[in-house]
């Protein structure tokens, strides 16, 4: 029993002098569910801040004053939240994979791995530097000028090409085809 000081049995020293008693089936835990539960609640943070951006952006687009404030909250909101979120589902995702009964093999794992390395690169090389480039336009000029149309233009453009990417993960990882 963890934490028991009189049923030392062979195993390390835990804290406070107690003996850790290796895993029999009575005080097994199956580690699956629980990273289940996590890689479901990194998706939501991930996939709800994602679809903010568009809110968040279409408000901004009617009280223009505040489109400055909207973008940075974005980027802070992606460059802290989001991107860790989705770097934890790829970790967790693969903690699934070899604790749970799928292989790496199977249809839907490589191809939802696939699609998270494509939306990555597109993440990593285009949304991020455009939304970084869309702030300091919207900074220096508003957001009646060209450069900043087209720099929201490219920007809503990569968004709906991620956005389309993560709905195809999440029906690979939902449907599961070629089981």
């Amino acid at each position: 029993m963890l934490g028991s000081r009189d049923s030392r049995v062979k195993g390390f020293p835990g804290r406070l002098g107690w003996t850790y008693r290796p895993k029999t089936e009575e005080t097994h835990v199956d580690p699956y569910p629980w990273l289940k539960v996590l890689h479901i609640f990194l998706a939501i943070v991930a996939v709800g801040l994602n679809i903010s951006y568009a809110i968040w952006q279409a408000r901004a687009a009617r009280e223009p004053e505040h489109m400055g404030y909207a973008l940075r909250g974005i980027k802070f909101l992606d460059d802290r939240v989001a991107n860790p979120s989705y770097a934890g589902l790829l970790v967790v995702g693969i903690l699934l994979v070899l604790t749970g009964p799928w292989e790496f093999t199977q249809l839907w794992v490589y191809a939802a791995i696939g699609l998270y390395l494509v939306m990555g690169a597109l993440a990593l090389l285009f949304y991020s530097p455009t939304l970084t480039r869309l702030i300091a336009a919207y900074e220096s000029g508003g957001a009646a000028t060209p450069e900043f149309a087209a720099l929201s233009s490219r920007s809503r453009t990569v968004g709906i090409l991620l956005a389309l990417l993560v709905v195809a993960i999440i029906v690979l990882m939902v449907v599961k085809p070629g089981m």
